[in-house]
């Protein structure tokens, strides 16, 4: 008898195998579906970028405030009751995008306290000189060239109180920042 229950065994064994295999392959190919891939390409134009101080594009030429000579003063010096100008140029011409801009000083020494920077030629606006001139130059003005002219005047004062700053040499770095501005959806 044990070998009868063995051969029941071994066929019921047999037969869940054959049962397992043909449903397996029936509901394989239940399980079938269609598939489709499609790929494509995508690319992107990087904006150029150009900024120019001057013509220069890393170190511009030193800017001498004693370039207007009085007659009352000896040449190529400042002093109470002189004023002047210089000109700032900025060319973005070639960039692509809008650019906002800075015109700061720095590093200031031996300053007179009465001298005053303007960004106006009546000398109204004074420019201050810890956040400097800001501007921009508008996406469709990117290939003029702005000129930024900077005034600056030492009034005369009568109880000369910047007397401290005779013979000595005034200093200061300009620093001309142009960065790519924000850009915002139209």
């Amino acid at each position: 008898m044990t070998t009868k229950k063995k051969s029941y065994a071994s066929r019921l064994g047999i037969l869940a195998l054959v049962l397992a295999l043909t449903s397996t392959c029936l509901l394989g190919g239940t399980m079938a579906k269609y598939a489709t891939e499609v790929t494509g390409t995508g690319s992107a134009t990087v904006a150029k970028w150009s900024f120019k101080v001057n013509g220069e594009t890393a170190t511009m030429a030193t800017v001498d405030l004693a370039n207007t000579n009085y007659s009352n003063v000896k040449s190529k010096t400042i002093a109470p009751g002189t004023k002047g100008s210089f000109d700032i140029d900025l060319d973005a011409s070639g960039s692509e995008v809008a650019v906002d801009y800075t015109i700061a000083f720095k590093n200031l020494s031996n300053k007179p306290a009465g001298l005053k920077f303007y960004s106006d030629a009546a000398r109204k606006t004074e420019i201050n000189l810890s956040t400097g001139l800001t501007g921009t130059i508008a996406l469709n003005d990117v290939n003029t060239k702005l000129t930024k002219t900077i005034y600056w005047e030492w009034p005369y004062d009568a109880d000369n109180t910047d007397i401290a700053q005779t013979g000595s040499t005034m200093n200061f770095d300009i620093a001309v920042t142009g960065a790519q501005q924000t850009p915002a959806t139209s």
